[in-house]
């Protein structure tokens, strides 16, 4: 597993973000034009060559971190490591914010704008599962490494390729680990980090998946319900016959099946 290719369009990411706000709706023709002269520009291929260069210092980290149990709400000790890895780096300032999220400061020229950059922290894997990262030919293997740890590392060799090589950036960037991605997690580190409008970053730019074949330009909003049936039930042998609740919740996913796609394909978003 290499990171260099993913770090690589992560710098041409931020920089083109402190060019022009980017679009939600569409990929204008101006951020490939930009993209093309930042990629040719001496101080930025110098940091391209550090990224590079950087390749082994990056699975090493993605190692270590990978063997930091983070199941979701118990992200804090991957955390702390990620924070310290920050300030070695050389953000100006690293902080962990009231939700867990760990964010790294690194200021810009003008600082007028912020722009977000960042991977979540937990994994979906329970605690107590074995993290333990194993090696079969080129290849690493280990519960969470692709989701989301890479785009830890990513983050990290980004801020360290941007620093060594004195790239300047016109905004502010937060470098951030951010936590409660998966499942009951329900994205509270992101939604905490946009709860307030003038404190949220103006764009934000996520590393999470498993390659780089897709770029995704638009935010789904997330809403999770709980929904809770109750009834008598019993056993199954003494209670025979009694109403269930089992029974209504089975009947109730069966409608839902039933409808979903047609919710969906009127209104996805």
């Amino acid at each position: 597993m290499r990171i260099t290719s993913s770090a690589l369009c992560a710098l041409v990411a931020i920089l083109v973000a402190n060019l022009s706000l980017l679009s939600a709706q569409e990929i204008s023709p101006t951020y490939t034009t930009e993209a093309r002269e930042l990629a040719a520009h001496p101080q930025i291929m110098e940091a391209f060559a550090l990224a590079e260069e950087l390749d082994q210092w990056s699975l090493e980290r993605l190692i270590e971190l990978t063997e930091i149990p983070a199941p979701p709400f118990l992200e804090e000790a991957r955390g702390q490591r990620f924070a310290q890895l920050l300030e070695q780096l050389g953000a100006d300032s690293v902080w962990t914010d009231t939700e867990g999220n760990v964010i790294g400061l690194r200021r810009g020229r003008s600082g007028e704008r912020t722009i977000g950059f960042g991977g979540h922290l937990d994994t979906v894997f329970p605690e107590g599962t074995d993290v333990t990262v194993r090696q079969v030919g080129d290849t690493l293997f280990a519960p969470g490494i692709g989701d989301d740890t890479r785009g830890l590392v990513v983050v990290l060799t980004a801020l360290r390729a941007m620093e060594e090589a004195g790239v300047e950036t016109e905004d502010d960037v937060l470098f951030v680990g951010v936590v409660g991605e998966e499942g009951l997690g329900d994205l509270r580190g992101m939604k905490h980090l946009f709860r307030e409008p003038n404190e949220a970053p103006d764009v934000w730019i996520d590393v999470d998946g498993g390659g780089l074949s897709r770029l995704v330009t638009m935010g789904l909003g997330s809403v999770r319900y709980r929904t809770a049936f109750n009834g008598p039930g019993g056993h199954s042998w003494g209670a025979f016959g009694l109403v269930n609740p089992a029974h209504a919740m089975s009947r109730a996913v069966r409608y839902f099946q039933d409808v979903a796609d047609t919710l969906t394909r009127r209104d996805p978003y």
